[in-house]
């Protein structure tokens, strides 16, 4: 959890498209 929401920081400087994927990635760790 501390890593995924250190990742999440991270991502705020990153496009959209990014994010999006990054979300996509966090749905599939579940």
């Amino acid at each position: 959890m501390v890593l995924l929401h250190g990742f999440i920081k991270k991502t705020q400087k990153t496009p959209k498209a990014d994010l999006d994927l990054a979300k996509k990635r966090m749905k599939g760790l579940k």
